[in-house]
């Protein structure tokens, strides 16, 4: 079995003081432990980063990247920063989608390799593990392995940043665990590899529109940052993280200076062709824009539901509805509400 190992850099490969990523993918697999009958391709991506600094068109790089070495290997192994991690995850799901018929894996570590008490021996060698088993089961998709749990990186978030334990999918559990042996969840069984899309080979969805930004909304937050947005027409989508299921102020932020709202600016920004995507705060949240008037108002304002998608996945998501569908809000709605690999809660409310 062949795995294709990226380092695009990373706490897990970081050393001096201040911490910067300069570790090769050779010096992060010393020492490690390889399963038998494995052959690792090692590469370095030429700007290696802490994560903070990767833009999504890197991340179309790695994937191109992988589709690049696809044929010659049966898995991927990408080492990346935690701090964006879930954004890779859900990236690359939404670049390949369902033409992925192999797995790829992104993983990091809290700690330096060369730090005390490091978790990147461990993360590494138990990835490796799964991903022969994964290989040998014929389990395909996107997945980030952390410490022994197993996680679907098409809902993918970072919860901890003190705790090797960093990660998990809000409204899902472990699709496997790799401690003490590999255990296979129930999730995993619409993750088995479909020979007809197997035989057609990896596709890539790579085009993602830049100018968008995300604002956290209250009362108390001045609605002039995205209307000044719509005086200066730089953006072409904002996600406004809400309150409650949906709900945007309605209330006059300052009646002097600021005789204006965050439905005012949001309906200013719709109009102005500017799509505006309402996210939930919450960790197993759904969008309703008609439970309440303030939703409703958001919604008759022009705003787009990103349903219950998780922040990672619903900044690549719009951001790709976008770029596939500029001047069409209602595709953009059908695309963020289409559940194309899992990445939303499953169920539907009954809104009788």
């Amino acid at each position: 079995m062949k795995i294709f190992v990226l380092n695009t850099g990373g706490t897990l490969g970081m050393a001096g003081k201040p911490l910067r990523p300069v570790k090769s993918a050779a010096q992060l697999l010393k020492g490690i432990k390889i399963p038998k009958g494995l052959e690792l391709t090692l590469e370095d991506f030429p700007e290696k980063e802490d994560s903070t600094n990767i833009p999504h068109v890197n991340r179309v790089r790695f994937a191109q990247r992988i589709a690049e070495v696809h044929d010659d290997h049966d898995a991927f192994l990408v080492l990346h920063g935690t701090d964006s991690l879930a954004l890779t995850t859900s990236a690359f799901w939404m670049i390949f989608k369902q033409s992925l018929q192999k797995s790829v894996f992104v993983v990091g570590a809290q700690k330096a390799k060369n730090e005390a008490g490091s978790d990147v021996s461990m993360q590494i060698a138990n990835t490796l593990r799964i991903a022969k088993c994964f290989h040998r089961k014929n389990i395909i998709g996107v997945y980030n392995v952390c410490i022994d749990d197993v996680w679907d990186g098409c809902r993918l978030k970072k919860r901890a940043d003190s705790d090797t334990m960093a990660f998990h999918t809000p409204g899902r559990s472990p699709v496997a665990k790799a401690w003490p042996t590999i255990n296979l969840g129930e999730g995993l069984r619409n993750r088995l590899r479909d020979p007809v899309l197997a035989i057609q080979g990896l596709r890539l969805d790579t085009r993602f529109e830049r100018r968008v930004a995300t604002f956290k909304v209250s009362v108390d937050d001045p609605p002039c940052v995205l209307m000044d947005q719509v005086e200066k027409r730089q953006l072409a989508g904002a996600i406004l993280e809400c309150r409650g299921a949906g709900n945007i102020p309605d209330r006059i932020f300052d009646q002097e200076e600021m005789p204006f709202s965050w439905i005012d600016a949001l309906q200013r920004a719709t109009v102005a062709g500017i799509h505006v995507g309402i996210l939930s705060p919450f960790e197993d949240g759904r969008v309703n824009l008609e439970r309440y008037e303030l939703g409703k108002k958001a919604k008759d304002a022009g705003a787009i539901s990103l349903e219950s998608l998780t922040p990672d996945m619903a900044d690549v998501k719009f951001r790709q509805a976008i770029a596939l569908h500029p001047n069409d809000p209602g595709r953009i709605q059908e695309f963020i509400s289409t559940n194309i690999v899992g990445e939303l809660l499953p169920g539907e409310e009954d809104l009788e």
